[in-house]
């Protein structure tokens, strides 16, 4: 999935289980949601060097609870930390239901206990390449669709809609 859907289960976490409600959990939160997909951002660096291959090393419940507990200091209480950790768990379910298309299919999971790669491919997925690809209509249909699935929601059905938090005070305080 995209940073669209994965910044949506991180707004979803926060608005579910962090008690402060300020802009800098908010990040915290967002930030964890995301945080699995650094490997794009490696790969980019070190020029498609194996060892970043998106999905690979990121993509396990130990990379993204070591991230949660490193973010963790961040927040006050257990229960927006519990929240944390769900947070950055919920990236991996996500990528899980992914049609993923570019080897190796799937997620490992378990690793490094494991190595078996985890895929139950029903969420279409995003095209990569250059960016005609990227800003394809396709692609843009699918941005779409994971705004209207992971990110409308949390921001409209859930109780205080959220433009009445940013007008809050109490929000901008880090």
């Amino acid at each position: 999935m995209s940073p669209v859907a994965h910044s949506g289960l991180g707004l979803l976490g926060w608005r579910l289980f962090d008690r402060k409600k300020t802009v800098g959990t908010l990040f915290v939160y967002i930030l964890i949601a995301n945080a699995a997909d650094v490997d794009f951002l490696l790969h980019a660096i070190f020029k498609g060097h194996a060892l970043f291959l998106h999905q690979y090393y990121t993509h396990n419940l130990l990379f993204v609870l070591v991230l949660a507990l490193a973010g963790m200091f961040l927040l006050a209480d257990g229960r927006s930390r519990a929240g944390l950790v769900l947070t950055g768990v919920s990236h991996l379910a996500a990528d899980v239901i992914v049609v993923d298309t570019l080897p190796p299919v799937g997620i490992r999971l378990f690793y490094p206990l494991s190595g078996n790669f985890f895929n139950l491919p029903w969420f279409p997925y995003l095209q990569r390449g250059p960016w005609k690809v990227m800003a394809s209509t396709r692609n843009l249909g699918i941005l779409a669709l994971e705004l209207g699935i992971f990110v409308l929601p949390v921001l409209l059905v859930l109780p205080k809609p959220l433009w009445k938090r940013f007008a809050s005070p109490a929000f901008w305080k880090v």
